[in-house]
């Protein structure tokens, strides 16, 4: 059977007529007859009753056209996708995200616009740390990825492109002595108990804590390391200890909640975009540049 049998069929279902159907099909009457007569062999039963005025589907023959037509849309469908694969205009984009960046604005700006843009991509989003998305971007099982720079040498191939540079806030519990102040230098935190994202969950920000702290000439006093950035506001919330955050994380607003801005050497943390220098991929630089662009805008 193949799927120009299902076309006569369908054509003569509808119209009821052979002759019609044939002029429809652009071919003569008699192989047309031919070809259904054959379609009825293969399928083992009558399709159609025939009389010298009428054609009529049979109960097989409906339950048959609602198949043909299923097939054939399928089909129809099947040569889209492929020609649109071809052409580009459908794929998948993997991008990685480190649990603080997904609290940067321009990272949903971004999403929104490359969607509305290109439809038929389907974007594939992961929360990874920033050494693991460098891991996979290496081995190419992801194509982006939203990272802070981890300490050592990056993997080969892997390439960042900054995105944007963030200031450090503290947040504390509302009845904490250092609410008073309007801003705070990084040393005055010496010996003060802080949560922080473990280095499993958050190596960037983590670093980025111990190393601001080191900077300033002190070893921070983690009390409580957590996997998630919402755990580590909910215990701050608590009075459990402050936290240094990147300041785009102090849109998780919750009661009791207070954020100082923080100076001082190591106070301010860059976020990257990573990607493969031999990606030529061009929806990976095609979101690249978009995300470039929004980031810039918040400059």
């Amino acid at each position: 059977m193949e799927l120009r049998h299902l076309r006569y069929f369908i054509a003569v279902a509808e119209e009821l007529n052979f002759r019609r159907a044939a002029e429809r099909l652009h071919i003569s009457q008699p192989p047309l007859s031919l070809q259904i007569k054959a379609l009825e062999e293969e399928v083992g039963g009558t399709l159609f009753e025939r009389t010298k005025q009428h054609v009529f589907l049979t109960p097989a023959g409906l339950v048959f056209l609602k198949h043909a037509r299923h097939v054939l849309d399928e089909a129809d469908k099947a040569k889209l996708s492929v020609r649109q694969a071809l052409s580009g205009e459908v794929g998948e984009l993997r991008i990685g995200l480190t649990p603080s960046s997904e609290f940067q604005p321009y990272l949903p700006a971004t999403i929104q616009s490359f969607r509305a843009r290109y439809p038929g991509i389907v974007l594939t989003l992961a929360e990874m740390t920033s050494s693991a998305q460098i891991a996979a971007i290496a081995e190419h099982k992801l194509d982006l990825g939203v990272v802070r720079k981890p300490s050592g040498r990056l993997l080969s191939g892997v390439r960042l492109a900054r995105l944007s540079t963030d200031p450090a806030l503290l947040a504390m519990h509302e009845s904490a002595p250092l609410t008073k102040k309007t801003q705070l230098q990084i040393a005055e935190l010496k010996n003060l108990p802080l949560v922080c994202l473990s280095r499993a969950s958050g190596a960037g920000l983590h670093e980025f804590v111990t190393g601001s702290c080191w900077a300033a000439g002190f070893t921070p006093n983690i009390v409580q390391e957590v996997r998630e950035v919402s755990t580590m506001i909910a215990l701050v919330a608590a009075g459990f200890g402050a936290a240094i955050i990147p300041a785009p994380l102090r849109r998780l607003q919750l009661d009791r909640v207070v954020y100082r801005p923080l100076s001082g050497k190591g106070t301010r943390t860059d976020l990257f975009v990573a990607d493969h220098s031999k990606d030529r991929n061009r929806w990976v630089t095609e979101f690249k540049q978009m995300l470039i662009g929004e980031a810039g805008q918040g400059i």
